[in-house]
This record gives structure tokens, sequence and C-alpha cells, in this order.
């Protein structure tokens, strides 16, 4: 990919995301302290300090959580997908016309959609009733769109709400923008899998809607959020490579712990999604932090320039279809209060890969040369794999993405 197209395809894909999320930012995008929240005047005319509750978004400022933002969902939910499960990771080979034409056809032709499928109880039966189909989509739908990117839309409404002038009427309507941007995109991308059914992105979207509902209640969201049950977005680190315009080292998992009743310090530790989905015990390590050790999945990266082998496409897959598709792996998390500190993905099946992310930690009133850089959070990554690309690079928490090599 000539670096003209690189730069075209790098401007595409940052104002896109940027079209439905940049007016949130305001003319400062700087994050608000408590005493800056909105006031409102008592009867008295004292003011009043509104501090609304926060579940799932807490300003911290190191780790996963200081490259929070629009962008940082755009990239790792809504462009998940290329390069893993026989698709291509260059962002110019996806075919975002036939993918826009599918979402909208499966959304616009409902009856069409669930016909094709069998049927009502033949729908209900591959994307709603757990266990009830061997393709297992059922576990995507209630684990990613359902609560996952339900948690994702309370955990946006909370952040565009710290930003300076911000309704919760318009925090709420600017987090349902967000989320529907990065899922289309998701949806369209989609087309792309190996498996050729367009009732997929129909029930996607019925189960997204349940969650923006169902976590707009406080009730539902102190259910994840509490004393005993920890649920956190923990992303990936997005790299595009410079030689072909590729996407790799994205992810969207979801992080779910809660205490063992024979043990107070050990914990239950679930993680779900791309490219890790596993279990195993969570252990704390101090008042702040945690450490998390699971048997889980990982996926390879493709060198460059390379295609990926294309899977056939079908109708009909199980779940064991899909599981081969993933590295099995032993995996090592290190958060801080929720806030993804390290991650280490150790894949011992069918090759061996080593997947390192090093989050962002804040360097207070960094000076590189006489320079001061201010507030810098900077972290990293590094790959090395028997049977994929190897790739090592730095990462900044004020980027959503990062530019890279792969060899």
């Amino acid at each position: 990919m000539s670096a003209f197209l690189l730069l075209r395809y790098w401007l595409f894909f940052i104002l896109s995301g940027l079209s439905v999320t940049l007016f949130a930012q305001g003319k400062d995008s700087s994050t608000m302290n408590d005493s800056e929240l909105p006031t409102i005047a008592a009867s008295g005319d004292a003011p009043v300090t509104l501090e609304p509750t926060s579940y799932f978004y807490f300003q911290q400022n190191y780790g996963s959580e200081s490259q929070f933002g629009p962008l940082n969902v755009w990239f790792n939910v809504g462009l998940v997908v290329p390069g893993r499960l026989g698709t291509q990771p260059q962002l110019d080979e996806i075919n975002y016309a036939e993918g826009w034409q599918q979402v909208r056809s499966s959304l616009s032709h409902q009856s069409d959609v669930i016909d094709e499928s069998g049927g009502t109880q033949a729908s209900l039966e591959k994307e709603f009733i757990p266990f009830a189909h061997p393709s297992g989509a059922w576990l995507p739908n209630y684990f990613l769109h359902l609560l996952g990117e339900g948690m994702l839309s309370r955990k946006l409404q909370e952040y565009y709400l710290s930003q300076p002038n911000s309704t919760p009427m318009q925090a709420k309507i600017k987090a349902i923008l967000t989320l529907v941007a990065a899922q289309t995109t998701n949806e369209v991308v989609e087309y792309e899998l190996p498996w050729e059914q367009r009732l997929d992105p129909l029930a996607d979207l019925y189960f997204n809607l349940a969650g923006i509902i169902a976590f707009s209640f406080d009730e539902v969201a102190q259910l994840l959020s509490n004393d005993h049950l920890d649920y956190y977005y923990w992303p990936g680190q997005p790299v595009i490579d410079v030689q072909d315009g590729a996407l790799f080292n994205q992810g969207e998992q979801y992080y779910f712990r809660s205490a063992l009743g024979f043990d107070t310090r050990l914990k239950l530790a679930i993680i779900s999604g791309m490219p890790a989905t596993g279990g195993g015990v969570s252990y704390p390590l101090n008042n702040t932090d945690h450490l998390s050790v699971m048997f889980a999945t990982d996926v390879a990266v493709s060198p460059p320039h390379e295609r990926v082998d294309q899977l056939e496409r079908k109708t009909n897959f199980t779940a064991r279809e899909i599981a081969e598709l993933y590295n099995r792996s032993l995996n090592v998390y290190w958060d801080r209060k929720g806030s993804l500190m390290g991650a280490l993905a150790f894949s011992y099946d069918p090759f061996y890969q080593v997947s390192l992310n090093l989050y962002p930690q804040t360097y207070p009133n960094l000076n590189i040369g006489g320079f001061n850089l201010g507030d810098l959070g900077i972290g990293g990554y590094v790959i090395a794999s028997q049977g994929g690309a190897n790739s090592v690079g730095i990462t900044f928490s004020f980027s959503p993405v990062m530019l890279g090599l792969r060899r």
C-alpha cells in the first residue's frame, strides 16, 4: 500500500468515527473534576453539586482506561473482526459496499430473513435460545451484545456526562450514537466472515437494543458493579501496519470477576470476546491491583502482504468449528481498579505465540530533551509468534490507534 493510500484510509477511518462522536468533546476536552460538575440552585439559593453515580467509568488516567473514548470503542468494537476468523486484515480489502447492503437488507426485510432462516422457531433456536443450536450463536449474543455492549453503552454515557457542559440526555444520546456507529461498522465488516447468513445482524440489533435499554436503569448497572461483582470493558491497542494497511492487536473483551464463597480473596474470573474467551481465577495483589490467570484463547497475526486463507462460505456451522480458528493459550491479566495495566497471552496450540500488551502508565510533567510533554501516558506491545507475524511498538494514552510494522 502506497503512502498516499495509507494516509487516505487513515483519514477515512478517523473522520468516519469522528463524524458521530467529535461533537461530544466540545471546545474543552479536558477531564472534569468532581468540583466542576454542574450545579443547581436550591430553594435557599445555596449551590448544590449534582453528582451522578458512575458505575463503569471513573476518569482513570492510567492503563486501558486512559485510552477510553468514542474512537477507542469504534476501533476495538467496530473493527474487531478484520484479520480474525478467516478474514483479511488489510482495511482496503474489506467489501464495505456488500457488507452494508447485507446489513440494510437484513434490517429492512426482517420477515424474509426469518423465512430464509427456516422460520420463527428455527431463527429463535439459532440465535436466541441457549444450547438449542450447534452454532453457539447465543453465546456472543448474550455475553457480547446484550451484557457487554449494554454495559458499554452505560459506560459511554458516564464518559460523555463527565465532559464539560453535558446534560444527562445529551450524554445518553451521544452514547447510543457512538455504540450504534461502532456496532454498525462491526456488522458491515462481518460480511467477510466465512458463514453466510443474514439473520446474524438482525439478531445482534435486538440484543444490542435490549442491552442499551436494560443498562439505562441504575438497578441493572448495580447488578454488575457492586462490592461482590466487577464487570469491565478491556480493549486491545489497535495498530495499523504502514506496509499494507493491515489492522492488528485490536480487541473487544468483557471481564467478569466475582468473589468465591469459600475464599474471600480468591475470585472467579471470566473473560469473553475477541481475541480472548476463557476462565480462571483472580487474586488481589494489594488494595487496588489484581492478577488474573486463565485458560483462554488468542489469535495469530498474519505476516505483511500475505492474504489469509479464506474459508468456505456456508450457512451451517458449529461452535466447535469456530473454536478451531483460535489459539489455545494461558492468559495473565494485571488490572488496577478495573483498568487493565498489562495482558500476557502465551499460546501453546496449534503453535507457540506470546502476545504482551502494557497499557499506558502516566508520567507527570514528562521532559525529553528539554521539551516538556506534560502528563503523557506511554505503553507498548510485543508479539512473538512461531506461526504468525512478529511486532513490537509503543502506544500512547491520547491515541486510539497507532502505526506499526509486522515482520
